[in-house]
């Protein structure tokens, strides 16, 4: 004789039941965080070069570069959040030859927006190796020096008063010509920027 509490008695879910409730419940999870990866997930941003001069350009008897590398670079952010840079570091490079460098100080930049760096460089005291300065003064003569602009930086973006983790920024801008014999024209060079 079955009493009255025995008709409301539950049964227990099988092995079965439970491995696919865990899979469904982990399935779920997994697509909101997807979706809101896919939401915050930050866009590129877009670094080039606008103008680049050299003011004192000259060698020293040891070998040394004198001077300072005058550049003026664009960041532009696509993003419909906040960019935060920190400094940003600067390098000029001839090739593999490392010849100045400065860091610019960190600034906001607001969503859609662009944004003109102003670079003064000066020019690294450690002598140049000879055949680079042949080669230099020998694109110098043909009015045009060829430089690398290097550009590394921590960057984070916010939403509100959220933020984002910090992610490492570098931007190579390839083959920046520098003219001497007409330094008020310039091409815009666009980097190559990785996150």
């Amino acid at each position: 004789m079955a009493g009255p509490l025995s008709a409301t008695r539950r049964t227990r879910p099988t092995p079965g039941q439970c491995i696919a409730a865990t899979l469904f419940a982990l399935l779920v999870v997994v697509a909101i965080i997807v979706i809101i990866w896919l939401a915050v997930r930050p866009g590129k941003l877009q670094l080039s070069v606008d103008h680049a001069a050299v003011r004192g350009f000259n060698f020293t008897s040891g070998g040394a570069l004198q001077g300072t590398f005058a550049l003026v670079l664009r960041a532009y952010n696509p993003n419909k959040r906040t960019a935060v840079y920190r400094s940003l570091d600067v390098g000029v490079w001839y090739g593999d030859t490392y010849l100045g460098g400065a860091e610019v100080p960190g600034f906001r930049q607001p969503p859609r927006n662009e944004t003109r760096i102003v670079v003064a460089a000066p020019a690294a005291r450690e002598p140049v190796p000879r055949d680079v300065e042949r080669e230099m003064k020998k694109d110098r003569s043909a009015g045009t020096l060829p430089l690398d602009v290097h550009v590394r930086g921590k960057v984070w973006f916010k939403y509100g008063l959220v933020r984002t983790r910090r992610y490492k920024m570098r931007a190579s801008c390839p083959l920046v010509p520098v003219d001497f014999a007409s330094p008020s024209s310039f091409d815009r060079v666009y980097c190559h920027v990785h996150i």
